[in-house]
């Protein structure tokens, strides 16, 4: 089964709550093998803190 389809397990929630507000969303994402879109939503549902940083092209 795809990684995204998963439900959160309690490991993967205490982890989203101890790097919540400590690193960017992206960076979080990789760490625990999810998609950044489905780690920033569930960072909202659970109402932590949240770093989200978009990347400029160089100009």
């Amino acid at each position: 089964m795809a990684r995204w389809k998963q439900s959160w397990s309690e490991e993967d929630l205490n982890r989203l709550r101890e790097l919540a507000g400590t690193k960017p969303i992206a960076t979080i994402a990789k760490e625990l093998g999810r998609t950044t879109g489905t780690v920033l939503a569930k960072a909202i549902e659970q109402k932590l803190p949240v770093i989200y940083r978009i990347e400029r092209a160089a100009q």
